[in-house]
């Protein structure tokens, strides 16, 4: 059973991406992801796609031009008999894709939100709200990260299901040994160390205040070091840590693939967003036994376990770096039960999704 995903891109540091991704893993062995996307990234995860084999097809972007072009038509006719359902991580994106995979036989297509705002440009912003509407009525199920997510997205709370942005919690579980091997092979093991996972672009992980609370930090612990995930060096940031004394202590690890070790060396989560639908990061932190401090801006559905703690992008850096300190002086503990209880874990929501293709 080959079931297609449309996505805006298949770059390496979307996390939507990452969540298909991780679905794909946990599905049983007769079902099989294929990909669409239309935005080109310079690095992608198509390799990973593909290895578990699936295809990836690269469309121009889903708009009345695309339409007259006949470009969205000949996909489906192409591939007419191949996909048993459409899940399309995008509900605005439904009114442009759905009518040709209904044409062509797919009968199993829903859509999936994963954000609490329709556009980070806010040129778009009311362009696909309006295109939004309709989608409800061109799917036979709507998804969504979670509960705030889908009640921007959707309106009625009888018109979608949940569907969590889980993440495989053994994978994340806390672990001593590997946390002083890694610690130690980074030159890291009698450090303080906070960290971020996240791309500096769009800018909506706040980038700037975290580093200007993590200089706040660095004058509590002065063996401080903030590893910052995902994120490339950039100049304005090279700036504002060079401006704060800070340099020998900020490390731009860039895009990684050892998150899950990564997040066993930190002593602290620190997630100041502006905007997020349900972050990942958090629960993989949280999946790790690692305190977190992030902004209220973010749902407190992702607040899984006790280890987060939420504070106002309105209080001062100093604030954040004494609240940051002071909850990662508790035991690290295994928070696997917890998240598998609460239902985090991706087999079993996997198990979910697949139930719903095959039905």
């Amino acid at each position: 059973m080959r079931i297609l995903h449309m996505i805006p891109d298949i770059g390496i540091s979307n996390g939507v991406m990452s969540v298909i991704l991780n679905y794909a893993k946990a599905m049983p062995d007769n079902i099989v992801f294929d990909v669409v996307y239309f935005s080109e990234k310079e690095k992608t995860k198509q390799a990973e796609i593909e290895a578990l084999g699936g295809r990836v097809f690269k469309i121009s972007p889903p708009s009345p031009k695309s339409i007259i072009k006949g470009e969205i038509n000949s996909l489906f006719k192409h591939h007419q008999g191949e996909w048993q359902a459409l899940h399309i991580h995008a509900p605005h994106f439904t009114v442009f894709i759905a009518p040709y995979a209904k044409k062509y036989g797919i009968k199993k297509i829903c859509c999936h939100c994963h954000s609490t705002w329709y556009s980070l440009d806010s040129h778009n912003e009311k362009r696909n709200k309006l295109l939004a509407y309709p989608a409800g009525k061109l799917t036979d199920k709507q998804f969504a990260c979670g509960r705030d997510a889908g009640l921007f997205w959707y309106k009625n709370e009888d018109s979608f299901e949940v569907l969590n942005n889980a993440v495989d919690c053994s994978k994340y579980r806390f672990d001593p040994q590997i946390r002083n091997t890694k610690r130690i092979s980074m030159e890291l093991n009698d450090k303080f160390v906070v960290g971020h996972t996240g791309r500096v672009y769009p800018p909506q992980k706040n980038h700037p205040f975290l580093i200007k609370i993590f200089a706040q930090i660095k004058k509590i612990k002065p063996n401080a070091v903030l590893l910052l995930a995902g994120a490339q060096k950039d100049n304005n940031l090279l700036s504002l840590v060079k401006e704060a004394g800070i340099e020998d202590s900020v490390i731009f690890l860039g895009l990684r693939t050892d998150i899950d070790e990564l997040l066993q060396v930190m002593d602290v989560f620190v997630f100041p967003s502006f905007k997020e639908g349900l972050p990942v990061s958090v629960i993989e932190a949280q999946a790790a036994g690692l305190p977190v401090l992030m902004s209220d801006s973010i749902t407190n559905e992702v607040a899984v376990t006790d280890l987060v703690i939420s504070m106002s992008l309105n209080d001062s850096a100093e604030k954040w770096a004494e609240k940051a300190v002071e909850i990662s002086n508790g035991k690290r503990e295994d928070t696997f039960e917890i998240l598998k209880q609460s239902g985090w874990d991706i087999f079993d929501c996997a198990k979910r999704l697949a139930d719903y293709y095959s039905e």
